[in-house]
Order: structure tokens, then sequence, then C-alpha cells
């Protein structure tokens, strides 16, 4: 193992034991429920390292040369080993050797499926996942604590504890001697890349693994992503709202002091362009100084770049130009009425200002005498 996470199950609810594997150089070993979100989403491959007492290691002769066709074939070949009802248990390729035969674990698939239930419910989804004592050289035996390990050949990877080694090294000639060792995980490490465990992840179970994972983050992520485009274009929409409402209170504005300008005009079919024209001939004839349709015209910019107030209706009469105004709050208001004075260049006064349904009702005088 090159680079990545490589991470000890050691039974549902017990602390990982884990640590980062960068340039083929392991880090220190971590002890805790799971590594943290960022790490794991760090990490270019996850595997993931399980008891060999749940792991059933062997060699089956295939006749199939090819992987995929000896796959479908492992199963037949490994039920004669095999004490309980295939169907129930995963039986995992491997490698193959030169005399033909094929590296395989088998392990239960209820123990398969809970380990991958208690890994996911910790954020983990492994890439890989192996026998613990399949990662160590042939040949060589460790021990942990009261647990030994031992890989005795290519096929076969053992483990359990002190007293279960001893009777098995009383039976078995040419056994090494443990090396007791303190850390395990980082022993492991090391011999992962050259002991070439099987993957148990295969079949079905290859569903399940990160790719996986990581397609189901990044269907989330677009999925957040959308959201944000939604949420951004209904916000567009709703100030798009906003502004065509300011629009069209400004369109009826100008239609009504149009009308009560010019009161033979049949129909005003764009308010704003027969304003303008009004404003131009009246502007001509030289009375367009302070018109209701110039004061409109002029006060038509402040009015529309206002966030939280609008109008809502307008009346010349007696030389005086009336807004009506619906703001958020009185600060508001006033606040319209110094921005109007200030581009109008004269007076502008509140009349009038009346709570309605939490907003105010107001309505603003501009010139006619104060």
């Amino acid at each position: 193992m090159r680079d990545g996470l490589l991470i000890r199950w050691r039974g549902p609810g017990e602390a990982l034991e884990w640590l980062r594997v960068e340039d083929g150089r392991a880090g220190f070993v971590q002890h805790e429920q799971a590594p943290a979100a960022a790490v794991l989403a760090k990490a270019a491959r996850i595997t993931v390292l399980v008891p060999a007492e749940d792991v059933l290691s062997i060699g089956l002769d295939l006749p199939a040369r090819k992987p995929d066709a000896a796959r479908s074939a492992a199963a037949f070949a490994a039920e004669e080993q095999v004490a309980a009802p295939i169907e129930t248990v995963q039986v995992a390729l491997g490698e193959a050797a030169n005399d033909g035969r094929w590296s395989c674990a088998v392990i239960a698939r209820p123990k398969l499926a809970a380990i991958q239930s208690d890994l996911a419910q910790r954020g983990v989804v492994a890439d890989a996942l192996h026998a613990d004592a399949a990662c160590l050289a042939v040949g060589r035996t460790l021990r942990s604590g009261n647990r030994v390990l031992a890989r005795l050949d290519r096929e076969r990877a053992v483990a359990g504890d002190a007293a279960w080694w001893s009777r098995v090294a009383a039976s078995v000639a040419d056994l090494a001697a443990p090396e007791t060792v303190d850390e395990l995980l980082p022993e492991l490490a090391r011999g992962l890349s050259l002991a070439a465990p099987v993957n148990l992840l295969q079949g079905e179970f290859a569903g399940r693994h990160r790719g996986a994972g990581a397609l189901r983050w990044w269907a989330w992520a677009a999925m957040f992503a959308l959201a944000a485009i939604l949420l951004q274009t209904l916000w567009m929409q709703l100030d798009a709202w906003r502004l065509q409402r300011r629009v069209d209170a400004l369109n009826a504005a100008m239609v009504q002091v149009y009308r009560e300008r010019f009161p033979e005009a049949q129909r005003v079919p764009n308010p704003r362009l027969m304003l303008e024209n009004a404003l131009k001939q009246a502007g001509a004839g030289g009375d367009a100084g302070d018109s209701g349709l110039s004061l409109l015209a002029r006060a038509a910019p402040v009015l529309g770049n206002q966030t939280g107030s609008q109008l809502s209706g307008a009346e010349y009469r007696g030389g005086r130009l009336e807004l009506r105004i619906d703001a958020p709050d009185i600060g508001a208001l006033d606040s319209l009425r110094e921005s109007l004075a200030s581009s109008l260049g004269m007076p502008v006064t509140l009349d009038s200002a009346t709570a309605d349904q939490g907003r105010i009702d107001g309505r603003l005088r501009i010139g006619g005498a104060q």
C-alpha cells in the first residue's frame, strides 16, 4: 500500500485503529471511533483490515485462467472446503500462482454485511477489505497482546489467541516463533503492498465500495449545488417581481398624472414615452419646470432605487405632486423624503404616515405651499 488510509476494524462499536500511508511510509497510529470526515474525504484509498479469525483462507485448483471465468467457478470449487452452505458465504478470488492455484478468502455473508454496516455508520466506505493476517509476509508470525497472527504460506493466513497458537505450534513442525510487537498496524502496513491479500469486496459487495460512496457524495454535492442555484434563481425572480411592481406603480402614476395634465388623451399606450414627449413639448413651451409630469419624471429615478419602499399612487393638483408610498417603517419613509428633496432641490413634506399591517402608508408632498 503506497498512499491512503489503513484502518483496522476489531468489532462492532469498538474503536478503530488507523493510520495514514504516504509515499509507502506509515504514519502514527490513531485510536478513535472513526477518522474525521475531512481525513476520510482526502484519502486516495481506504483499506480496512478485519480479524483473520472471521475469514477462511484457502487455495483452489480452477480450470479457468481468466479472473472472470475463475470467479464464476470459485464458489462451486470451494464448496468442499467450506462447512457452511455455499450460498451463505462470500467466496472472494485472489491471484493465481504459476501452478494454476488461486488464492481465495471465504467469509460469512451476514458477517461481511455487518462489518460494512458498522463502518458505514462511522462514515467509512472501504475500497478494499482484507483479513489482517493475510497482510503479513509468507512465513512471518506476529504476537500483539494475547493475539497471534501467522501467514503460513501463500494461501493460508490464520489468527487466534495465544492458547490456540500453542496447540498449533505443538502439532505443526517448523513454525517460527512469534515476534512480539507493540503496535500491530504499522507492521501490517509494511507487508500489505507485498503480501497481495484477497479483497473481500467482490460481487454484490463490490457495489458498496467507496466508488459508490463517492458517487453518492457527489450526488449530494450536486443536489446542494442545484438547491443553491434554485435559491439564487428564486431570489432573482423575487427581485424582478419587486422591480416590476415598482415599474407598474410608476407607470400607473405616470398615466394618472398624464391624464390630469392632458385630459383629452384617449389612451396612453406607453406611459414613459408619452410622458417624455409631453415633457419635451412642455419644455419647448417654457412651462415644464415644476409641472406634475416634470416632478414625477425627476422623482422616478429616486423612487426606482428604493429597496424597501415603493410608490403606490400619485396625484398632481394645485401645483403640487402628492406621492403615496408603501414603506417598511417610518425611518425608511423619512429617508425617501430626504433623498427626494436632495435630488429635486426643493422641499418635500411628509403629510401623513399610517401604520397598516406592519408597514407604513405614507404621503409625501412635493412643491406647493409649505
